[in-house]
This record gives structure tokens, C-alpha cells and sequence, in this order.
């Protein structure tokens, strides 16, 4: 439990990360085959949502690859009736997320699909400012919680951006299934990382110089910080939109034209990227932060995220 306790306090930036207990993983018991894996619904916001039970309450939680630990909105957490005692998995009562305390709670079930995933802890943190209206139906849904890293690790997840799908590892479906078809195509894939402060890490350039980024579904656009466009002499043009994260402050994003941009070994280049005042990126990073490589990245090139094998494939 110090380890647990440890790694969660050593929140970083945007992110935070929790150690390897809760939402037990499933092993399967007979021999596993393709299924259709589970629907996602995009948010006009470029965010992916699922349909979800928290202890037998329906709910609309956000699959995030860059937040670290799951979280419940804390305005919802006596409604879907998550308790603050440590029951049977022991975890601190609260930790430092971005500078600010936030308390722990135990989800006791967590139904995504079919799928029971069991109980696990998870941050509660407010999240009235993140409401969403889905592309196909048009319907607005509040955020109710994130499915973050902890969780998509735990059950090996693969997350089809193109295609609005996600597979998890349980018994009876195998979540590899899909990239065996996915290796067939003509896919670029780039090896991932997972940090020890919780962070999904790829590797690339822009301009002569190499910079770490980190892989973020939860991100509306692929965003550079703004010192790092600065590094590499690419001008700016001011937008009249604005990014907020989790326990931070609404910031202008502008755009720009990055002339070279390598993802891996994979020129993308020139693309248009978003550049704002980012918070700094965690530390354990390979190299210098780059920024987030965020939804409109993923939904533009047909994004194929692999936790499981930590590879990112795309076109």
C-alpha cells in the first residue's frame, strides 16, 4: 500500500497514475474469439463516450488515455453510489491531483458493455464544466466519469478510432483480434510507453529535434506547448478557441503549420497542429514534452491505439 500511495502522489501535470490493484483483470477460462467489441459515440468535442453501469446505475463516462487514474465526477458519486470507505481493496483517501487534493472513492461494479469489470478505486473530481452532445444523435450527456489508463492497461484495451470501438480482455472476447486484421492493412505502427507517472508515450520530431509526446484520446486536438513552437521558429496564427483541463485554467490555443513532423519514423508533415501554454509534461518522459497527440489525430488517420502491445497504429 506505500507503493500505492507513493505513485499517486506524484500527481503530474494533467495526469496522475495508479498502481496495479483494483479492477482485477479477467483470465479467461475457455478459448476466447472475435467479437464486435463495444460502441463509442463521439462528441462534437472529438471526445469518445461509452455507455457504462457504476454499481448498477447507467452513466456516460469519457475513454481517456491520458488521465492516468479513473475518475467519477465528485457531483455524481452519492447518485451512483460509490462509497468512501476502504472495504475490501485498501487505498488512501485522497491524493494530489494538479496541485489540488481530491478525495478517493471505491467503485464496487463497473459494467462496460456486458463486461463486469469488477471494483477499483477512483479520483473524484468535478466534472459539471465537461458536458458533451454526441455526433450521431445529437443528445447532450454530462460527463459522469473518465475510463482512464489504469483500467484500458489492466484489460489489455484496444481502442479503433476509426471504426468508434473498443475491445477489452475478457473471458470470451479477445481484444487482439482486431489487430491481427489491422496488421493486414497498411498501417504505420509506432511502439508506445507506459511511464512509471502513468503517462502513454510516444516518440518524434519536429523540425531537427526530438521530443517525447504523450498519447491522449481525451485531447479535442493534437496540441504543442507553445515554447516548443518557439524552439522551432514556426509562427503562430491566434484562434478565438480555448483549452481547459482538469484543475486548470481555460487557455488560447492557436494554430500553426509544422513544416516537419515525425511521428516514430512516419513523416507527417506539414500538419496543422494546435500550440498553447500546456502544463509542463511529466518527467520520466525519454525526451523533451512535444505536446499531445490528441482525438483529431486519431479520427483523421484511422488511430488503432494497442495498450496492450503498446503500439499505436495509424494511416
Amino acid at each position: 500500500m506505500q507503493q500505492f500511495e507513493k505513485l499517486l502522489i506524484c500527481a503530474v501535470s494533467w495526469i496522475f497514475y495508479c498502481a496495479c490493484v483494483g479492477f482485477p483483470s479477467l483470465k479467461a477460462s475457455e478459448p476466447t474469439q472475435l467479437t464486435p467489441g463495444i460502441t463509442l459515440s463521439r462528441s462534437t468535442g472529438n471526445h469518445l463516450f461509452v455507455s457504462v453501469r457504476v454499481n448498477d446505475r447507467p452513466a456516460w463516462f469519457a475513454v481517456d488515455t491520458g488521465a492516468a487514474l479513473s475518475i467519477v465526477d465528485s457531483n455524481k458519486a452519492k447518485l451512483l453510489g460509490l462509497s468512501k470507505g476502504p472495504g475490501v481493496i485498501q487505498v488512501p483517501n485522497q491524493i494530489e491531483v494538479n496541485n489540488r487534493i481530491v478525495p478517493v472513492a471505491v467503485v464496487n461494479s463497473l459494467y462496460v458493455g456486458s463486461d463486469n469489470l469488477g471494483s477499483g478505486p477512483v479520483a473524484l473530481i468535478d466534472l459539471r464544466d465537461f458536458r458533451a452532445k454526441l455526433r450521431e444523435s445529437g443528445h447532450r450527456v454530462t460527463m459522469d466519469g473518465i475510463i482512464g489508463l489504469d483500467i484500458l492497461q489492466r484489460y489489455n484495451a484496444v481502442i479503433d478510432c476509426r471504426n468508434q470501438r473498443i475491445y477489452l480482455e475478457v473471458p470470451g472476447e479477445n481484444a487482439q483480434a482486431v489487430i491481427k486484421s489491422t496488421k493486414r492493412g497498411r498501417y504505420n505502427a509506432v511502439p508506445m510507453r507506459i511511464t512509471h507517472s502513468g503517462a502513454l508515450e510516444v516518440e518524434g520530431r519536429i523540425g531537427r529535434n526530438r521530443y517525447s509526446f504523450v498519447v491522449d484520446t481525451g485531447g479535442f486536438a493534437t496540441l504543442v506547448p507553445s515554447d516548443v513552437a518557439r524552439q522551432n521558429g514556426i509562427p503562430v496564427i491566434g484562434t478565438t478557441v480555448n483549452a481547459k483541463g482538469i484543475h486548470s485554467k481555460e487557455r488560447p490555443v492557436g494554430v500553426t503549420i509544422a513544416p516537419e513532423f515525425d511521428l516514430g519514423k512516419y513523416p507527417l508533415g506539414p500538419a496543422l497542429i494546435g500550440v498553447t501554454g500546456l502544463p509542463e509534461g511529466p518527467e520520466d518522459l525519454r525526451y523533451r514534452f512535444g505536446g499531445l497527440i490528441g482525438a483529431d489525430f486519431f479520427f483523421e488517420r484511422g488511430g488503432i491505439i494497442d495498450i496492450g502491445s503498446k503500439t499505436l497504429y495509424f494511416r
